[in-house]
């Protein structure tokens, strides 16, 4: 895969190069291929307590459901998922439930999400919530290595403490850093850090009073085409949305106080820019 270039080209923070001692160390590291007709599992190893849960192939697309048995990430882990999709291999991500993020007591949880596509393969990257505890300390990294004439669909959401909870991330972080690129070149790169020193006091969240935000990235020729489409699926008077697209690259941004209203719309919204059924851990 292409080597990802340093946060401060991207103006985005500077992380710390100082290891931490990991509490766990674990992930899924999977090659697929297709002969066609269908896609399967070529190769898989699993450690930490991931788990890709019976890899199921629906026509040509197959359903790789990735479970954590640990009960949640916490300060310390250090977790990799790394998915190779061969030519034409079709891939729908997905995780049975909600990702907990504890939290920490000093080092902070790393994720890294590495992708390659080669031509003709697709991946909707279609997770549950995850959702960031107070006092959570989380770094994020997707590095994404496509083909041209590969297609991509990654949705995400995150939710800054329980419903239930007004702290928020209280004296939390997330530090989160994506790049994608296309027969190597960059094409789309993003980072950003959020923080909330003050949220015990005030109990707002990182986002004004938005407690749940949720990104869109979709990476296809007909991208462009998909804005106003989008753009009702995701209208609802309680959600602050934004849409865009350009050179066959649409992002889009979601903001909600109450996230159950940004699950629902990304329920609506998943169907748009798959051209497909929504996935059975949505619709469950």
């Amino acid at each position: 895969m292409s080597g990802a270039i340093s946060p401060s080209e991207a103006g985005g923070p500077e992380r710390s190069d100082t290891p931490s001692p990991a509490r766990v160390s674990g992930g899924v590291h999977a090659r697929f291929l297709s002969d066609g007709s269908r896609t399967a599992v070529a190769s898989m190893a699993e450690r930490g307590g991931y788990r890709l849960a019976r890899p199921a192939a629906f026509g040509a697309h197959l359903d790789a459901v990735l479970v954590n048995t640990g009960g949640g990430i916490a300060g310390g882990d250090r977790i990799e998922t790394v998915y190779e999709l061969g030519a034409a291999a079709d891939v729908v991500h997905m995780t049975p439930g909600p990702e907990l993020v504890h939290r920490s007591d000093g080092a902070p949880a790393r994720l890294d999400v590495r992708v390659a596509l080669d031509p003709g393969g697709r991946l909707d990257w279609l997770p549950q919530q995850t959702i960031v505890c107070a006092g959570a300390r989380l770094e994020r990294n997707v590095e994404i290595d496509a083909a041209n004439d590969s297609r991509l669909l990654m949705v995400d959401l995150i939710t800054f403490g329980h419903a239930a909870d007004q702290q928020g991330l209280g004296q939390g972080s997330l530090d989160d850093q994506w790049r994608v690129r296309r027969n190597g070149r960059l094409v789309h790169a993003e980072a950003a850090r959020v923080s909330e020193g003050a949220a015990a006091t005030t109990g707002r969240s990182p986002a004004g009073e938005a407690r749940a935000v949720a990104a869109a990235l979709l990476v296809a020729p007909e991208a462009c085409d998909l804005v106003e489409p989008l753009r009702r699926a995701l209208e609802c008077e309680t959600l602050e949305t934004w849409v865009s697209a350009c050179g066959g690259i649409l992002t889009a941004r979601a903001l909600a106080h109450a996230p159950d209203r940004l699950v629902a719309a990304l329920a609506r919204a998943i169907p748009v820019l798959s051209g497909r059924a929504l996935p059975r851990a949505w619709a469950a």
